[in-house]
């Protein structure tokens, strides 16, 4: 037999032996626990890469794909938590931040400075800003919801709004006053025979001039928010707007209790507040 033909044959049988040695070992590979494998005809060995970061539904698992000639396998390992980034919101820094914004209480002489959301017969009245023990505000004003912190700042807010309310209530009041005065004359200014009556009241009464019901304080101040009624209703209804005297037109004698009993013609005092008074004359007519 030819040598070349005795080599050929040689080569054929130990291309076949190694094919075989291939498959067997191919078939008898380890086996791990925790991989997948996948067959593969031939992938070029590669250095194991990272693919993919922590999804939500599972943040501290990341997944590792190895590459190797006989195929791929993926594995997982768990991840140290990442601490927040500087400047990351959480839970802490906005329970700081939410607290930071509420009132800081304002003391003075071992007590906190509050404002009343209800009258109390023994603290004052609504709107007043006080200063109570923290026992006090804690265990009685707070838990019935009948004050609250109050902080420098909206004291010095409500001061103004304050001010501005008692100079608007002042201009309505002297409005009163010149309309008063216009309607009969300013018992002030002008001589008393030529004073002029600003109102009139109409009453039943006897032959005599007596009165069969007095003619007080409340009937006055009705009488006044019937004939002036163009003044807006919270002139009459403030609380300094009162009588202050009622007196006889001639001799000036006073009027005991302000109430009048007999017709006539009577000098009244009359206060609408903030400091502003007036005086008219008011007259009692027979039905």
């Amino acid at each position: 037999m030819p040598a070349t033909v005795m080599l050929q044959r040689l080569a054929l049988v130990l291309a076949i032996t190694a094919q075989l040695q291939h498959e067997t070992s191919a078939s008898r590979s380890p086996s791990y626990p925790s991989t997948t494998y996948a067959k593969a005809s031939f992938i070029p060995p590669a250095a194991p890469s990272s693919v993919g970061w922590p999804s939500a539904a599972n943040p501290q698992r990341v997944m590792h794909r190895i590459a190797t000639g006989y195929g791929t396998y993926t594995d997982t390992i768990a991840l140290r938590a990442r601490p927040k980034k500087a400047g990351g919101a959480s839970a802490s820094s906005s329970t700081s931040s939410s607290n930071s914004t509420k009132t800081k209480p304002v003391s003075k002489n071992g007590k906190i400075q509050v404002v009343l959301l209800k009258s109390d017969p023994d603290l004052g009245q609504t709107g007043d800003v006080i200063f109570v023990s923290s026992a006090i505000f804690q265990n009685t004003l707070k838990r019935n919801g009948k004050a609250r912190l109050i902080s420098e700042e909206e004291v010095a807010k409500l001061e103004r709004e304050k001010m501005e309310a008692e100079e608007e209530m002042k201009a309505k009041a002297l409005d009163a006053k010149r309309l008063i005065e216009e309607s009969g004359g300013s018992c002030n200014t002008i001589p008393e025979g030529d004073r002029g009556v600003a109102l009139a009241i109409v009453r039943k009464a006897g032959p005599e001039g007596n009165l069969f019901a007095r003619v007080n304080p409340k009937i006055i101040m009705d009488e006044l928010k019937d004939k002036f009624a163009s003044l807006e209703s919270d002139v009459w209804d403030a609380k300094g707007v009162k009588l202050l005297g009622v007196k006889e037109f001639e001799g000036g004698d006073e009027v005991k209790k302000m109430d009048v009993k007999t017709v006539g013609k009577y000098i009244v005092d009359l206060t609408l507040g903030k400091g502003v008074d007036v005086t008219f004359v008011m007259e009692i007519l027979a039905e």
